[in-house]
């Protein structure tokens, strides 16, 4: 349901106005970055938009809502990058323009959802503009992307025909009770939250992708750091990411200075003298106090700055061993 969609509640309102207005528009353009609900989002919508109750949110008792529940309903298609190739291809495009010579079988709208459309082929956004430029009048299109720079590269007049709608981030006390409703530990549950900028999607494959047992990894080189050892740190921590691919050191090395500012920011915490129901990590407040005790507040929240500023540094492409290497150094002071 709508309801289910954390942290959409206003878009949501505002796409229903449209509705019962006869005011949708032709094709929409869903941006936000990975996990943080978009497909879920359209699905919905267009659920909620072909229910038969016409309510506020879809009932998922009527016909309608269960075929779309079993993802069978006659007018939803999804449209999304082929397994090989990762891409979007003309002849899928192509097979998809063709189904929408139909009437919608419902007899009031269909809705096309394209996913990572961003990865649209040349050719493909070419053939698809000529569908936008005269489209069908009951149809609605919702393209998706968590790369709207690439797709404005790609298929620049698709954008221009488009509404640009930007999904919102929830808040991390949402992302917590909808991790906490789900049957994961509260601590977990806490850190996923904190760490997952506002993407319910990405707080829950955090518990997969092994971010609790990393965080302990980080705590530990975090701690252990002093004058004698900054650079050898520094060094193990661009070691373990040998044979890895160019992308999968970024992200690795991102994930782990997210972590680490975010332990930071709760030993800057503690220092101030603020309640463990404060903190992100409060089951390893007692890890963190010495150290935290031992610095002061101030420079604790230098550090998370720069931690914090060296991961957007190597998002941006800046040499991670550079980066790195000054980071531990100043985590000496």
């Amino acid at each position: 349901m709508l309801a289910d969609i954390l942290g959409q509640d206003k878009l949501a309102e505002n796409f229903l106005n449209a509705w019962r207005r006869g005011r949708l528009a032709q094709a929409y353009i869903l941006s936000g970055p990975d996990g943080i609900g978009k497909t879920p989002f359209a699905a919905e919508l267009a659920k909620t938009f072909l229910c038969r109750e016409h309510g506020s949110d879809a009932c998922e008792q009527c016909p309608s809502c269960r075929k779309a529940n079993h993802g069978n309903h006659e007018d939803i298609e999804i449209l999304e990058p082929e397994t090989k190739g990762r891409v979007i291809s003309r002849d899928a495009v192509h097979a998809l323009i063709e189904a929408l010579r139909f009437k919608a079988r419902s007899g009031e709208h269909r809705f096309v959802i394209i996913r990572e459309a961003d990865r649209l082929q040349e050719a493909a956004a070419n053939h698809f503009l000529k569908t936008l430029e005269e489209p069908p009048t009951d149809v609605t299109f919702f393209l998706l992307t968590a790369r709207l720079p690439a797709l404005v590269q790609t298929a620049e007049t698709i954008v221009s025909r488009c509404q640009i709608v930007r999904m919102h981030r929830a808040a991390s006390a949402e992302i917590e009770g909808f991790l906490l409703d789900r049957g994961f530990a509260p601590e977990k549950a806490r850190l996923y939250a904190s760490l997952s900028d506002g993407c319910p999607g990405r707080a829950a494959n955090m518990e997969e992708a092994g971010v609790f047992e990393r965080r302990e990894r980080v705590l530990h080189r975090l701690l252990a750091v002093d004058r004698d050892n900054a650079i050898m740190a520094a060094t193990e921590m661009l070691a373990a990411n040998k044979g890895k691919t160019t992308t999968q050191t970024r992200e690795n090395h991102c994930a782990d200075l997210g972590l680490m500012a975010v332990l930071l920011r709760d030993m800057t915490l503690i220092a101030e003298g603020a309640d463990n129901s404060l903190l992100y990590n409060p089951d390893v407040a007692g890890k963190m106090k010495q150290r935290a005790l031992a610095s002061r507040a101030e420079l604790l929240r230098r550090h998370t700055l720069h931690a914090l500023e060296t991961r957007n540094n190597i998002e941006r492409f800046i040499n991670p061993e550079l980066a790195i290497s000054r980071l531990f150094l100043e985590l000496c002071n």
